[in-house]
């Protein structure tokens, strides 16, 4: 079953910016070694999530609200 997009928006946009960001300190910014490996796999993950719009935390901790019919 794929991942159904549940944020939209700012959110989505800050996602993409916060992941580019980690990923370009991950790439130049990070002292080498598993800080800079680490800081890269964070920034591309919260990237992915950004572009397909899904986001685990928000699926966990926001209520559903009910289908009206």
């Amino acid at each position: 079953m794929p991942a159904q997009p549940n944020v939209a928006g700012i959110a989505r946009l800050s996602y993409i910016a916060a992941g580019a960001a980690m990923a370009l300190w991950g790439l130049w910014g990070a002292d080498p070694g598993w800080t800079q490996w680490s800081w890269l796999a964070l920034g591309a993950l919260l990237l992915i999530l950004g572009l397909i719009g899904y986001s685990p935390a928000h699926a966990l901790l926001v209520k559903k609200a009910p289908k009206e019919n």
